[in-house]
């Protein structure tokens, strides 16, 4: 049982999991905790923490950043969708590259209206810039564009580029305007 399955298992058992410093504190019922469940929690400590880590990096941050496959230890890939801002565009890639593949949709201001939208490309490029750099400090990283999306994603790239950070890839999927 991997980090994530035994997350699922530890939920569906409703017990509750939270990290302080780099201990793991639980709460729950009597006999809920198994030996199987225990000797799990020694072996994938490190990936729990690091887990919840990046949920509560996403907790406290604003909604752009949407986890599509949070864990693996790949490059993650951070995805502009086309113009109905739908991150789940990218659920079925997200999919097939796997378990070892983080990837996460960029979802612009405004799709949720309570956000006025921006207007300029290079405005939610900014913006995703912002959350991206919040959200993981340190690149390199994969930016994808579909669509209407790909203006945005290659403005992101090079703000990204621009600010220091390594963009290892810009892959532009049906994107014809950043010509």
């Amino acid at each position: 049982m991997n980090a994530a399955a035994l997350l699922s298992e530890l939920r569906r058992r409703d017990i509750q999991v939270r990290a302080v410093g780099d201990q793991l504190h639980l709460a729950a019922k009597a006999g809920a905790l198994t030996p199987e469940l225990r000797d799990g929690l020694r072996r994938h400590k490190h990936d729990i923490l690091k887990a919840l880590a990046s949920a509560q990096a996403l907790e406290n941050q604003e909604r752009a950043i949407v986890p599509l496959q949070q864990s693996g230890t790949r490059i993650p890939v951070f995805g502009v969708p086309g113009h109905n801002g739908d991150v789940f565009c990218y659920r079925a890639l997200a999919q097939r590259l796997g378990e070892e593949q983080p990837f996460f949709g960029l979802q612009p201001p405004g799709v949720d209206g309570l956000e006025r939208p921006l207007e300029r490309v290079e405005d939610p490029a900014a913006h995703f810039a912002r959350q991206i750099r919040a959200f993981r400090p340190q690149g390199p990283y994969v930016i994808a564009g579909y669509c209407a999306g790909g203006a945005t994603a290659l403005e992101l790239a090079q703000q990204l580029s621009r600010g220091g950070a390594e963009v290892s890839l810009l892959a532009l999927f049906g994107s014809p305007y950043p010509a």
